[in-house]
């Protein structure tokens, strides 16, 4: 039995243009998360099912892709066969009140604030 999918939502809590955030901008990820709030990389190796993410703004329409494991960090790209660039992702822990930061490709940085960590 493959270990339960997580539904971690954040919201922007700081970026460019937007110095003390937006709750209408965030992230959702659906990952399998260790007990205490980490990703595992052999969690990962060894789950057949894609790690799904969701950026969401009101201003566009959503973007939908996947969280990927790179040598030494995680990143979300934008399908499986893309080869298009990836946002780096960099977080201590995926639990509520905790923060997590995307790197974009132009190397500019979103601060998410995790709002809630539920089954999915």
């Amino acid at each position: 039995m493959d270990p339960p999918l997580s539904l971690v939502t954040a919201l922007l809590a700081q970026a460019a243009g937007f110095p003390t955030g937006d709750t209408a901008q965030g992230v959702e990820l659906s990952l399998v998360l260790t007990p205490d709030g980490h990703l595992d990389p052999e969690i990962y190796l060894n789950d057949p099912r894609p790690w799904r993410a969701r950026r969401f703004r009101p201003d566009r329409e959503d973007w939908h892709g996947e969280l990927v494991r790179e040598p030494e960090s995680w990143a979300l790209r934008g399908a499986p066969e893309a080869d298009g660039p990836l946002w780096f992702l960099e977080a201590d822990g995926l639990r509520p009140g905790a923060y997590l930061l995307l790197r974009r490709p132009d190397g500019e940085s979103l601060t998410f604030r995790i709002v809630s960590v539920t089954p999915s």
